[in-house]
């Protein structure tokens, strides 16, 4: 009876490690489904960033294959270095919040010091610039960061 509760024992074992194992293997090749940032999104965060006086346009560009997202704003002459990375943080969320109004990417909003989750699918870059093509502000966020990191013009 012992010997047999040994080998029953063994045996349960071993599933439970070759079980482990495939489950392992089966997450290594899934693939993650990027979350789709349709035109009307897109047109939509522009449309709102560009209601804004110090705003005079926008570009969204996005690179699934690298998972990059890039936000370019053209700011008016009267905007400074400190307002450029509050119009950069404005329209990375702008965006982040249409993105996860579309039930089907399932992601969760910016809240208070949060980007939401789009930006921790995809790497941020976000460059404000004055229309004399003068860079204000570049900030950068990668996936595993909680903040975006800003560069000021000098």
């Amino acid at each position: 009876m012992r010997k047999s509760l040994l080998v029953f024992m063994s045996l349960v074992a071993s599933l439970s490690i070759l079980a482990a194992c495939s489950n392992t293997t089966e997450q290594k090749t899934e693939s993650v489904t990027l979350p789709m940032i349709s035109d009307k999104i897109q047109n939509e965060t522009k449309e709102i960033m560009e209601q804004s006086k110090l705003v005079k346009d926008t570009a969204i560009t996005i690179d699934q294959k690298n998972k990059v997202i890039s936000l370019t704003v053209t700011a008016s002459s009267d905007t400074n270095s400190d307002y450029a990375e509050v119009i950069g943080l404005n329209f990375a969320k702008t965006l982040a919040i249409g993105a996860a109004t579309d039930k089907e990417n399932n992601l969760h909003k910016p809240e208070n010091d949060s980007l939401g989750a789009l930006y921790s699918i995809y790497d941020l870059r976000n460059t404000v610039k004055q229309e004399n093509g003068k860079v204000l502000a570049k900030g950068k966020k990668a996936t595993n960061e909680t903040k975006i990191t800003w560069e000021r013009a000098q």
